[in-house]
């Protein structure tokens, strides 16, 4: 148990560390400040105990001007074969905007992601420590300027996030708890054709998730995504308001 509590603070140590070693240097560059809203819905179907399939579209909206930064829908399907172990597998369909001022609103980069997860949770009293590993193979559509051109070029990209969930009220029928979510994750590029940009992001998230019947929940969060662009002197730094729908349906009987 000492051991596992020793590793656990030192994921933690070595992720801020991590995060301030990449803020600080990236003090020196340019710095890209956007803001953006984002809202996401998304479905999960249990169907046995160990299985579930999970649905989610989300769009997300610079703000200065307005107009659309993201829309995507995914499809996950997660086996749990032990008590807090997650193993999963996705498929998903960007649209991008290239996020810069002088392309066209209506300019989008599609992008097919393919995602592989390992998750598991540390669970005491009032709180869950989380932990996220995942490798994702990104197939994007090649362009020159501002017109797309035949073919798709590869980025592998890894990424290690913790999270930590925080009861902050619990309702006598359980249908209405508020909690607290907090989480922070980095992403790093692995393939041999990155260049300038191995250190892909940090992304920072805090939300309130209240429950509003059984099976549904509203959350309202706000996230700091620090991305370095290709190029390896600007970085974007890109605050992000988020409302996020969660609706969970019980296809089984077992508890």
């Amino acid at each position: 148990m000492v051991n596992s509590k020793h590793r656990i603070v030192l994921g933690l140590v070595v992720l801020v560390l991590f995060s301030f070693s990449s803020f600080g240097q990236a003090l020196q560059k340019t710095i890209i400040k956007q803001s953006l809203s984002s809202f996401a819905y998304s479905t999960t179907f249990e169907i046995s105990p160990k299985w579930n399939l999970n649905t989610e579209f989300q769009e997300r909206i610079f703000l200065d001007p307005v107009r659309q930064s993201q829309l995507f829908g995914k499809l996950q399907v997660n086996f749990s074969p032990f008590k807090d172990l997650i193993l999963g597998n996705a498929f998903a369909y960007y649209l991008n905007s290239p996020g810069d001022p002088e392309f066209a609103s209506s300019f989008k980069v599609p992008e097919i992601r393919l995602n592989h997860d390992l998750g598991y949770k540390h669970k005491f009293k009032n709180l869950i420590l989380g932990h996220r590993y995942r490798m994702e193979e990104r197939f994007i559509r090649k362009r020159l300027n501002d017109a797309l051109i035949e073919g798709y070029r590869f980025v592998e990209r890894l990424s290690y996030t913790v999270s930590l969930e925080c009861n902050l009220l619990k309702s006598k029928s359980k249908d209405h708890n508020l909690s607290l979510k907090l989480s922070d994750g980095i992403f790093i590029n692995s393939n041999s054709g990155i260049i300038y940009n191995t250190f892909d992001q940090n992304r920072f998230y805090a939300a309130l998730n209240y429950q509003l019947i059984k099976n549904m929940s509203v959350e309202l969060g706000y996230i700091n995504l620090f991305q370095q662009r290709s190029s390896g002197d600007e970085y974007l730094n890109r605050n992000i308001a988020n409302l996020a729908i969660s609706h969970r349906i019980k296809m089984h009987t077992k508890n």
